[in-house]
């Protein structure tokens, strides 16, 4: 995987769509997130779980992916979480105050419990 790219991998635990990010999700790249997001809420997706267990870094660009997902979740009556933001993904929600804009579980296991 090249420094500055980003992979997305979908899979299933039921009813609920497991998004695994892996690498940098930057200005290059969170358009084609927020359009992978969007596309599975229109798609129907009533919960969806992203893991940032293996992002090791995001921009301002990527944040706006999240909240507009997000916003599009609430319009669409669905659960979006994240799991595992953690080390220096973590602070970087820390800094930009976005904590509590979205629902965080600790690991995927705690996430899917409680979507489940």
């Amino acid at each position: 995987m090249a420094s500055n790219s980003l992979n997305i991998a979908e899979s299933r635990a039921g009813m609920i769509c497991i998004v695994a990010l892996a690498g940098r999700i930057d200005s290059t790249n969170a358009e084609q997130l927020m359009t992978r997001l969007n596309s599975l809420l229109s798609s129907g997706e009533k919960a969806i779980l992203v893991d940032f267990s293996e992002v090791i870094y995001l921009t301002s660009a990527a944040f706006r992916a999240l909240l507009v997902a997000t916003d599009e979740a609430e319009r669409n009556t669905a659960r979006f979480v994240l799991c595992s933001v953690l080390g220096q993904v973590r602070e970087l929600f820390e800094m930009g105050g976005l904590l509590d804009a979205f629902t965080i579980h600790g690991s995927r296991e705690e996430a899917l419990t409680r979507l489940g």
